[in-house]
C-alpha cells in the first residue's frame, strides 16, 4: 500500500503523452518563427531620416559689438522657430547656435566647427529711420562657402522696439523652403 498524502487527496503525476510528431513541430515553429523574422527584417518599415545639421550665426557689424545672449537675438529668435520644423522628408534639424561673430571670423569658425551647413544673419540698417531696417540670410555649404539662398526681411517696429518674431518668421519659411530643395 502506498501512502497517501495529507488531507486524504491522491497524488496526480502529469500524463506526458510522447508522440512521433513532436519533433517535427518543434522544428516546424522554429522555421516559421526564423521566416516571419526574415521578412519583418527585408520588409520596407518607415525609414527613420538622420537629422541635417547646420550652424546658425549672426554677424555682428564691428568686433567690439557684445549681444546678451552672446548668439545675438536674430539669432536665438530664429533657432526657437526653426529647431521646431522638420524637413518633408521628416528628418528633424539640428541646429547648432554660434556666438554672434564679425564677418572675417565667421568662416574659421565655421571651418572648425565643421558645419554642413550654414545659416548666416546680418542686421542691415537703411536709414536713420529703424521703420526702413531688414532682416538678410544667407544659407551656404559649410564645406565649399557656396551660397544655396539668400532672402531678407523687413524689420516692423511695434512701440520703440523691433518685432523680433515677424522677420525671423518670415526667413524660417524661406530657409525651410531652401533646405527642402537640397539633395
Amino acid at each position: 500500500m502506498h501512502p497517501e498524502p495529507l488531507g486524504g487527496c491522491k497524488r496526480r503525476l502529469p500524463h506526458v503523452v510522447v508522440s512521433e510528431t513532436a519533433p517535427r513541430t518543434a522544428l516546424c515553429r522554429r522555421f516559421s518563427a526564423a521566416l516571419v523574422f526574415a521578412l519583418l527584417a527585408a520588409s520596407p518599415l518607415p525609414a527613420q531620416h538622420p537629422p541635417l545639421s547646420l550652424c546658425l550665426v549672426q554677424t555682428k557689424p564691428d568686433t567690439t559689438t557684445q549681444y546678451d545672449p552672446s548668439a545675438g537675438p536674430w539669432a536665438v529668435e530664429l533657432d526657437k522657430l526653426l529647431s521646431t520644423q522638420k524637413l518633408r522628408s521628416g528628418a528633424p534639424l539640428l541646429i547648432k547656435v554660434l556666438a554672434a561673430s564679425a564677418e572675417k571670423d565667421v568662416v574659421p569658425e565655421v571651418r572648425r566647427l565643421q558645419c554642413p551647413y550654414v545659416v548666416q544673419l546680418w542686421y542691415q540698417a537703411f536709414g536713420s529711420d529703424l521703420r526702413e531696417d531688414s532682416l538678410l540670410f544667407s544659407l551656404w555649404n559649410g564645406t565649399t562657402g557656396k551660397v544655396i539662398a539668400h532672402g531678407a526681411s523687413p524689420i516692423r517696429v511695434i512701440g520703440q522696439h523691433p518685432n523680433l518674431w515677424a522677420p525671423c518668421a518670415a526667413l524660417t519659411q524661406e530657409i525651410m523652403q531652401s533646405l527642402n530643395k537640397l539633395p
